[in-house]
């Protein structure tokens, strides 16, 4: 396997007595994607929040690009080239598309939303943010719909929204939590093509998801975890055939 991008280390995160995650170790190399799948419960989204600097881990550690994450902020490490979506839609409804996905151009540039409205001060940074916008606004699909308020958008729709505000970071490591929670059949393949694409654009990406379809469809690789712990790590058709994975995930889908 090629040299580790991001490095996940025997992390642990208990909550009291309950180990959501429980001496995790694998790694990611550049322009990868990698599926991480499992139960309810598995952990799957506190290990998100711990490599996205949500959740300080318990034990472990996490490094991107040779260097520590563990211990950073959520915005020390967003500004350290990794963005994410949520699973719950974060998408601000009150605004505009454009402001939704500025909101992540913003943050790319490193610069506060107040002194991009500053006369003088916030005119070239505000020029920068506006390129960026219309530039992830074109490649999400979401350009003809940048004045519409985005909580007008058919759910289908926002979920691009939230990948475009993470996008908008200009991200090395894109973390997609369920991004087809709620998508019906065609949505879900749509989905699939334009993750793959940003993939093959070279972007790295962790996908937590439960359509098995789309995840062992796009995938490199495929790490499964079950009560905490990883259970496997492999290429699809192998984990595909994995009894430990049928017997803790899979079952009658198999």
């Amino acid at each position: 396997m090629a040299s580790a991008f991001l490095e996940i280390d025997g992390v642990c995160r208990h909550f009291g007595g309950l180990r959501a995650v429980d001496d995790v170790s694998f790694r990611v190399a550049e322009n990868e994607l990698v599926g991480v799948i499992g139960p309810n419960g598995a952990g799957k989204t506190t290990l998100f929040n711990v490599v996205s600097g949500a959740l300080p881990p318990t034990r472990g550690a996490v490094r991107f690009e040779g260097r520590p994450l563990t211990g950073l902020a959520t915005s020390a490490v967003a500004r350290r080239g990794v963005a994410r979506t949520f699973q719950n839609l974060r998408v601000f409804p009150d605004i505009t598309v454009f402001d939704n996905v500025s909101v992540g151009a913003i943050g790319h540039y490193g610069h506060s939303l107040w002194r991009t409205l500053l006369p003088g001060l916030g005119r070239d940074d505000s020029r920068r943010i506006t390129e960026l916008t219309w530039q992830i606004l074109e490649r999400t699909g979401l350009a003809d719909h940048a004045q519409e308020l985005a909580g007008n958008l058919p759910y289908g729709r926002r979920k691009y929204l939230e990948i475009a505000r993470a996008l908008a970071l200009r991200p090395k490591l894109l973390l997609l939590d369920e991004p087809a929670a709620g998508l019906n059949s065609t949505e879900t393949v749509e989905l699939a093509r334009f993750i793959r694409a940003l993939r093959d654009e070279g972007l790295t990406i962790l996908l937590v998801e439960h359509d098995m379809g789309l995840v062992m469809g796009v995938s490199d690789r495929v790490v499964v975890l079950d009560s905490g712990r990883k259970i496997a790590d492999a290429a699809p058709d192998a984990v595909r055939r994995d009894p430990a994975v049928l017997a803790a995930y899979l079952g009658s889908e198999a």
